[in-house]
């Protein structure tokens, strides 16, 4: 069982400087890769898009590169042509008859007078580089995955017990409700009526389905078996969690029927500790691949 959400970083020394790759991932229905790299090796994206995708199955995966040697590049300045043009202008000044002094923020208007660096042509081995920087960074990510979902499946694993023990503790009330239930609603019935004659074998008929209505048997029969599917997808491989996630709201289903079934007051109090279990269980799941 792998989470979604981890951390990764590598770097690699190149001729174009350090190489620094980042990769973060969280939860995500689909598969989301984002990257943010230099414009210099931005032909390279798709192979590198390919590397990502051998790890991550699901999640928003955003992937930071980083040229340390072109990073630090800076624009230079041709101060002779500055020298130049500053002449031009008070050449021009003087032919025009303007008195305005000349500030530096006429000189920034001059395009010409700056140029940036010239950048070095990316070899086909700092591409390689590039991209054994991204696996390192990809198998970093995957470890935290890894140890993030150990934890996730012991709290999961903690959790189904709990819910399992629930069940059965709502299985061994209902024995003793059923029969409450109908001597219950046998006294009510009689109290009503009174000294009014009845069809004895009618008013059992009428007892036994009302009481059938409120037996949740087969609730409790869905619910472990979607307990028992959930132990054996808990322990597969691969992408799991969407199909964890469709069988807890299977049993949220269930246990909301059973709820609005059951008359017994201390069965409503477990069913509500059950669905609590259940909802908190969901919302680990959605960090799992």
């Amino acid at each position: 069982m792998k989470s979604m959400t981890g951390f990764g970083k590598s770097e690699e020394e190149s001729s174009l400087g350090i190489i620094v790759v980042e990769a973060r991932s969280e939860n995500h229905r689909f598969l989301d890769i984002n990257f943010q790299i230099p414009d210099a090796i931005s032909t390279i994206e798709p192979s590198l898009n390919e590397i990502v995708k051998k790890t991550l199955i699901r999640g928003k995966a955003r992937i930071l590169i980083v040229l340390e040697g072109l990073k630090n590049r800076q624009s230079t300045i041709d101060v002779e042509l500055a020298k130049e043009s500053r002449k031009t202008l008070e050449k021009l000044k003087r032919e025009l008859g303007v008195n305005e002094p000349t500030k530096l923020e006429h000189f920034l208007m001059i395009k010409e007078l700056f140029s940036s660096e010239v950048r070095p042509t990316v070899s086909p081995k700092d591409h390689s580089k590039v991209k054994r920087a991204l696996i390192k960074a990809m198998e970093k990510l995957d470890e935290a995955r890894l140890s993030e979902g150990k934890k996730l499946e012991k709290d999961l694993k903690q959790r189904i017990g709990k819910v399992e023990k629930l069940i059965e503790h709502i299985r061994d009330k209902r024995k003793n409700s059923t029969k409450e239930l109908s001597d219950k609603m046998k006294e009510r019935i009689t109290r009503l009526l009174n000294d009014i004659q009845i069809d004895e074998n009618r008013l059992y008929q009428e007892i036994a389905f009302l009481v059938d209505r409120s037996d949740f048997t087969e609730e409790i029969v869905r619910l472990k078996a979607h307990i028992g599917k959930f132990k054996e997808t808990i322990n597969g491989k691969g992408s799991i969690g969407r199909e964890l996630d469709f069988l807890l709201q299977e049993m949220n289903r269930e246990a909301g029927t059973t709820a609005a079934k059951s008359k017994d007051a201390e069965i409503s109090h477990i069913i509500i500790e059950l669905r609590s279990e259940i909802e908190k269980m969901r919302e680990q799941v959605q960090n799992i691949e």
